[in-house]
């Protein structure tokens, strides 16, 4: 267990950022349903 396993690949944080931005997308448009 080196330094390797410490750097994530650029596409990895990317990932981690669509997911991030989907699942809160997800969740204002679940309440905007809720509100209205």
């Amino acid at each position: 267990m080196g330094l390797e396993n410490k750097q994530r690949p650029p596409w990895l944080n990317w990932l981690f950022l669509l997911i991030f931005l989907w699942s809160s997308w997800q969740l204002a448009g679940f309440w905007f349903d809720r509100l209205h």
